[in-house]
């Protein structure tokens, strides 16, 4: 979703020593992974889970 013209035109202006990266050692999350949080918070094991936010972005909202 964020390979596109329009967020290489957004970051097109970025200085390079810009820090923008993951909190985690990976570039870009995956399919799967959003798939795997989606399959979590609809198994039973989330039953009791209400009005939580949950981003899947390798902690990129932390910084």
């Amino acid at each position: 979703m964020v390979i596109n013209d329009a967020v290489a035109e957004f970051f097109a202006d970025t200085p390079p020593s810009a820090d923008l990266g993951n909190l985690l050692d990976v570039e870009l999350i995956e399919a799967i992974d959003v798939s795997n949080a989606i399959a979590r918070l609809v198994s039973d094991e989330a039953r009791y889970v209400t009005g939580v936010a949950l981003p899947v972005d390798a902690g990129f909202t932390v910084k």
